[in-house]
């Protein structure tokens, strides 16, 4: 018999899942990994799908639910005679708790009251229970062969009945009121079973210690969200496959949209459109890690696939061929035929992916402040594709089987595809048609608002030529096509609900899609809406729209990926990653939209205006030292720590880092008891000038950052009088300032632009930590008080030589400069006047310099033109946030 799929919960480890429900039967589970053939898929076959029960032989009553804050279920049964508790986990593999070898299930049984006679029955069913394994008996090992891996199962019962039923193990056994039982199950043939100690307790540490190591605003406390925020981080990490860092989309294959019809896929995959939406959930919700650990996932999957070659999805690994098969031996949850395994979808044509791929790299250099740039060439191809093909129809973002059409989404987002790459290019100075680019922006979103907006619906439609609606167009104020007070985006708002939504619940759209049957409502889409409600300051409906949506979560908090509002039932493949995302972001956009109502300016007190007129020197890592830096990488580490919070408390509404919560956080703290241990390093360790280059860069620039959140600084460090000769660090036993960094030991005893003297004197201590040679890249490493940092996390001694390159290019052609072709002018940066002689003895010298380091056709400007070249300068950018614009 079928089990409603709100019945369920999942357990997993990062590498495989597994689906129990409420009476403690494991339904569903692939091994060893998420996309692995089922070992049980009773949920897709209640005959012969096979399965894993634990449960009372009589007449009982059960309910489940998570020990807090954990992926541990725990399953309390209650009958007439007694009461006990089942929890299930997959031992997450850690070097402390299983080696990553070990593929298992532990259920652990323990008794609170009375007592009770137990049923277990084994039916493993491997490879979508194609096979029938033979059993046999060793003790109390039980192994299950077959020609796929076997399996093993061990248990702790001292007293038992077992029989074996054509592949299937029952044994019935009781337990006494503080009596437990173990039952193990391995993937594999296993024989060392004294080592399968059960790790329940390590298990829920783990679970609670990853869940609240986490940076940023709303890390810590949610309101009356942070329960269900909680558990879609968790439902999160089980969908994540830890050996590449791909997040699932969802752990099963083929549970129905509708019951009885043709919409069943696989959706163990990872889709790269889910990319930008998983990383703004993860990053606003302060969780890097695994925001980086996607992101290697992304680098890796697009360094091995040419762009004119990317789909749209990928197997976890990375895989690209995902072909599908009909498994005609399985019936179907409740005859929902039929089972699928691959998609044939990553064969499709879908112009947003483009958009989508290019949103995610901006939302990594929003957030993490970087972009590889070896990776560029691969983004701008995105760019050109999304230039080339906008104007042809496709499958869209449903994934239509009877396309293609002109849709309005996939437009708009090739439409992003160039908007983006304009900013990455612009912002790091990457080589690039950006011209072209602007001028084919602006064509493609002329285009839309001629032929995908209808007038008298006042609502963008689904696809040119129709007047239908679609959910996806909510995305378009999200992704910025158009401001969400704009009234086109409002109207859309508007029709939407007026005509996708039935019972609280949203409709994708209404049309013909080439498929038989329809799907249920997505739940995705109601989320959609609710960040839309927010951010358009429709609070009141937001909230409200919020708790009806939230019917469509189970008991444990988790989201399928439709739900059928008539009969409350989850439809679609379980639990949905999307889903949980759109959560997470929806709740987000009601909680900043909630901060923007009530926000109030802070008050500068006449204390703090004091402070930043009156030009004290301030150390910055004064508090208590804690720790002992005995090595140079501690700059690098504090850089890096530094880069993690930025990221984690980037606020996207603000479009700025918020500084005045991440100096309150704990996490900050830690940042300053590791700065405190530069006190106890001694700087003469440094043994080399790749060595010093890279350590004193990389804490000029932690020193400007940590400065400007001390003085909250709002726009400019040219708020506070010397701010680069009055905040500095204790190193070793002496005060360093950022002028002392830049101008004494890197410029090599430099006088500084605006003083003629040099900044150490002859018996100066410092003298002893000036780099050998001078090298005038550095000036493009030192810029992060001011326009946006170049593209490098931190800088490292072994790659200082490259890293400086790249920090060179990334200056000068970002804007550091401008050619005048007709009026035969250079227009530079005022860094190049005002280290007029870093660069060479005359002017000759310096456009030589800067050819090298320039595109080719500026290059080629600059050299053949040297004799009747003009130089004039801009004005120096201030403006912290200048990344951003």
């Amino acid at each position: 018999m079928y089990l409603d799929i709100s019945e369920y919960g999942l357990i997993g480890d990062m590498h495989s899942a597994a689906l129990v429900s409420k009476n403690g039967s494991i339904d569903y589970c692939s091994m060893p990994s998420l996309d692995s053939p089922t070992i049980f898929a009773s949920l897709l076959d209640d005959e012969k799908g096979g399965y894993f029960s634990i449960q009372p032989k009589g007449t009982f009553t059960s309910s489940q639910s998570y020990v807090d804050d954990t992926n541990v279920l725990a399953c309390k049964f209650t009958t007439d005679t007694g009461e006990a508790v089942l929890y299930d986990f997959i031992p997450v593999a850690t070097e402390h708790l299983v080696t990553p070898k070990e593929h298992r299930i532990d259920r652990c049984l323990e008794m609170r009251k009375g007592s009770i006679e137990f049923r277990l029955v084994f039916a493993p069913r491997p490879n979508y229970a194609s096979t029938i394994p033979v059993i046999t008996f060793q003790g109390n090992t039980i192994k299950a062969s077959s020609h796929e891996h076997p399996l093993t199962l061990t248990h702790s019962l001292q007293e038992s009945t077992q029989e074996n039923d054509n592949g299937s193990v029952v044994i019935d056994f009781s337990l006494a009121v503080e009596e437990s039982a173990r039952f193990t199950l391995v993937y594999g043939d296993y024989t060392d079973t004294d080592t399968l100690s059960s790790k329940l307790q390590e298990n829920i540490d783990f679970w609670k210690n990853w869940l609240h190591n986490c940076l940023g605003e709303h890390c810590a406390f949610l309101g009356e969200y942070t329960a269900l925020v909680n558990r879609s981080l968790l439902a999160l990490k089980l969908l994540t496959f830890h050996p590449t860092g791909a997040i699932a989309a969802a752990a099963t294959t083929s549970l129905p949209e509708t019951i009885g019809g043709e919409r069943n896929w696989d959706y163990r995959f990872t889709w790269l459109r889910d990319a930008s939406f998983t990383l703004k959930a993860l990053f606003s919700l302060g969780h890097i890690m695994e925001a980086d650990s996607f992101i290697h996932w992304l680098h890796s999957t697009y360094r091995r696939h040419e762009s004119e070659n990317i789909q749209i999805m990928y197997s976890i690994r990375g895989e690209e061929t995902l072909r599908e098969k009909e498994l005609d031996h399985l019936k179907g949850y409740k005859n929902s035929k039929p089972v699928r395994i691959g998609n044939l979808a990553h064969r499709q044509n879908q112009w947003d992916i483009y958009g989508e791929v290019m949103d995610a790299a901006l939302r990594l250099s929003d957030y993490a402040g970087k972009i590889d740039e070896e990776l560029w060439p691969f983004f701008r191809d995105i760019c050109n594709m999304a230039l080339n093909n906008w104007q042809k129809p496709d499958e869209g973002i449903w994934e239509v089987r009877n396309g293609p059409y002109h849709f309005v989404y996939s437009k708009v987002m090739c439409w992003v595809a160039l908007d983006r790459g304009i900013i990455i290019a612009k912002r790091y100075g990457f080589d690039a048609p950006v011209n072209d680019w602007i001028e084919e922006r602006e064509a493609i979103k002329k285009d839309i608002l001629e032929k995908g907006f209808d007038k008298k619906k006042q609502s963008f439609v689904q696809r040119y030529g129709s007047q239908e609606l679609d959910a996806c167009l909510l995305l378009l104020p999200l992704v910025n096509f158009l401001p969400i007070e704009d009234e086109r985006v409002q109207g859309t708002i508007n029709a939407c609900i007026a005509e996708l939504m039935h019972n609280g619940f949203m409709s994708r759209y209404k049309t013909d899609d080439g498929l038989n049957g329809k799907d249920g409502e997505f739940v995705l889409c109601n989320f959609w809406l609710i960040e839309c409600l927010a951010r358009s300051n429709r609070i009141e409906e937001a909230e409200q729209l919020m708790k009806e949506t939230l019917r469509s979560a189970n008991h444990l908090g988790l989201f399928s990926e439709e739900f059928d509002s008539n009969t409350n039932e989850m439809l679609g493949n379980f639990p949905q990653a999307f889903s949980h995302i759109g959560y997470i972001n929806a709740v987000v956009a009601i909680l900043s939209s909630r901060g923007r109502s009530f926000e109030k300016e802070v008050q500068t007190t006449l204390v703090d205006r004091l402070r930043k007129l009156i030009p004290l020197q301030t150390a910055l890592n004064d508090g208590s030292q804690t720790i002992t830096a005995t090595d140079a990488e501690i700059a690098a580490r504090l850089k890096q720590l530094l880069g993690r919070l930025q990221g984690a408390f980037f606020n996207i509404s603000m479009g700025r880092v918020n500084y005045r919560a991440m100096k309150q956080s704990e996490r900050f703290r830690e940042y300053l008891q590791l700065a405190a241990s530069l006190k106890s390093f001694n700087p003469e360790s440094l043994d080399n000038d790749n060595e010093k280059k890279a350590f004193w860069i990389n804490i000029y620039n932690i020193l400007i950052i940590h400065g400007v959140i001390e003085f909250d600084i709002k726009n400019s460090v040219l708020e506070i009088i010397n701010f680069f000769g009055r905040i500095g660090y204790t190193i070793g036993k002496t005060f360093f300032t950022p002028d002392d960094i830049e101008h004494g030991i890197l410029r090599k005893n430099r006088p500084h632009p605006a003083f003629p003297l040099r900044p150490f004197s002859p018996f100066d201590s410092r003298l002893a930590f000036m780099v050998e040679t001078f090298d005038p890249r550095i000036h493009f490493a030192l810029v992060c008080a001011s326009s946006s940092c170049p593209p490098i996390e931190f800088y490292n001694p072994e790659y200082i030589d490259e890293q400086l390159d790249i920090a060179t290019r990334s200056f000068i052609n970002r804007g550091g400069l401008e050619t005048d072709n007709v009026g035969n002018t250079v227009r530079l940066s005022e860094i190049f006047k005002w280290y007029e002689r870093d660069f060479g003895n005359n002017k000759e010298e310096l456009l030589n310099y800067l050819a090298r380091y320039a595109d080719e056709g500026t290059a080629e400007f600059l050299i053949s033109n040297q004799g009747k070249l003009k130089i004039e300068y801009l004005p120096y950018n201030w403006n912290l946030n200048s990344t951003l614009e």
